[in-house]
């Protein structure tokens, strides 16, 4: 694979689910050597990955969202697979509002099924 080094946060790619949550480890900061060895052969996906990850951990950090995390272990895995192709802002992070709304509706759509 060949993922292309995202100079912006437009070009930040999304991953796969399982390429994002597998053993992933929210409680610490993972090191750019932790992201290398989950792609062995493709730097920039690893970095893609750190970055998500970076997202995902500053939004989970935020007091609204502690605690409605909290509440929930689906709401924490459905951000996780939420996190795996959500657009980055100009910030390099998850815009709060938007991404809590579309951790709600993978929550919606599996309470339909």
């Amino acid at each position: 694979m060949n993922t292309s080094f995202p100079v912006t946060p437009s070009e930040v790619v999304p991953l796969t689910i399982h390429e994002f949550t597998s053993d992933l480890d929210l409680s610490r900061s993972p090191s750019l050597d932790d992201a290398c060895q989950r792609f062995l052969n493709d730097a920039n996906r690893a970095l893609v990955w750190l970055i998500r990850v970076q997202a995902l951990q500053t939004w989970c950090t935020r007091p609204d969202m502690k605690l409605w995390l909290h509440n929930a272990e689906t709401n924490r895995q459905s951000a996780c697979e939420a996190a795996a192709s959500f657009t980055l802002n100009e910030a390099w992070e998850f815009d709060a509002a938007d991404f809590r709304a579309a951790v709600e509706s993978l929550l919606a759509r599996r309470l339909l099924h």
